[in-house]
């Protein structure tokens, strides 16, 4: 079996001598390519000459056109009034002389004009509402000053405010807003009663368990702080409980007088786990 040498071979498998012929290729040559052909040769060889006209022409000015009529552009058209050109889209289509009157409809001896109403059988002549402005004018396409008016706000006295925040609750706060002694228990009980406020009763319970968290924090402070026993302990937080019942007591007030203002109904309180 004879390998044919490749040039991975090395040199030496090279031949010597320089073969004859080489092998004549399995595929047609290919077509010739057409000669270039340059357009400049095409052009005429004399230069070409301009020369006037063998005929006479027409005169320029004589092809701009006259106008007949000129007009101001500031001015506006003129537009004649008729079924289709009426002072608005209601008018053309209401207003406009019917050719002949609708079925059931007597025939009416002249033309209605436009603010005479269409008499019917069946219906009677209705006054014109002079609430709304004349079809035509500027106001008859603006918007009207007869929209649906928001309701005015009810009126809220002190006596619905004191009913719907409770005088049980309301009483507790100013007690112990006045006795420091006594103020952290009354803070409690008031807020027990909370749930028996008719208006804003979330609201207001939220600002009870802001008051707690506080007076708890002044509670730890005061205990980690303070060396003279509970008396003392006791004393700061009864005073810290005057300011929160104080601050607990407005705001549930302003709470419900919000409350009421916005049109809330006063509510049963909840009842009670023990009642």
């Amino acid at each position: 079996m004879t390998c044919m040498a490749t040039w991975e071979d090395g040199p030496e498998y090279a031949p010597l001598e320089r073969p004859a012929d080489f092998a004549r290729a399995a595929v047609a040559p290919l077509s010739v390519a057409p000669p270039v052909q340059q357009m400049a040769a095409l052009a005429p060889k004399d230069r070409p000459a301009f020369d006037q006209p063998p005929g006479p022409l027409t005169p320029l000015a004589t092809l701009v056109p006259i106008a007949e009529e000129t007009r101001d552009p500031q001015v506006p058209f003129a537009v004649v009034s008729s079924t289709m050109t009426s002072d608005s889209a209601w008018g053309a289509v209401h207003w406009g002389a019917p050719t002949a009157p609708p079925a059931g409809y007597p025939a009416p001896a002249s033309t209605p004009g436009p603010s005479q109403p269409l008499l019917s059988p069946r219906t009677q002549p209705v006054p014109p509402d002079n609430r709304f402005p004349t079809p035509g004018t500027p106001g008859w396409f603006g918007p009207g000053p007869y929209g649906e008016q928001p309701p005015a706000p009810p009126k809220v006295g002190s006596k619905a405010v004191w009913d719907a925040a409770t005088p049980g609750m309301c009483i507790c706060l100013a007690v112990g807003g006045l006795v420091y002694v006594v103020a952290p228990i009354l803070f409690a009980i008031a807020f027990g009663l909370s749930q028996s406020v008719k208006v804003a009763r979330d609201h207001v319970r939220r600002a009870f368990a802001a008051g707690a968290a506080l007076l708890g924090l002044v509670g730890v402070l005061a205990a980690l702080t303070n060396d003279e026993g509970f008396p003392q302990w006791w004393t700061v937080v009864g005073g810290w409980s005057v300011v929160v019942c104080w601050g607990v007591l407005l705001t549930t007030l302003v709470l419900v007088y919000r409350g009421l203002r916005s049109g809330q109904q006063p509510s049963q309180p909840d009842r009670p786990p023990w009642g």
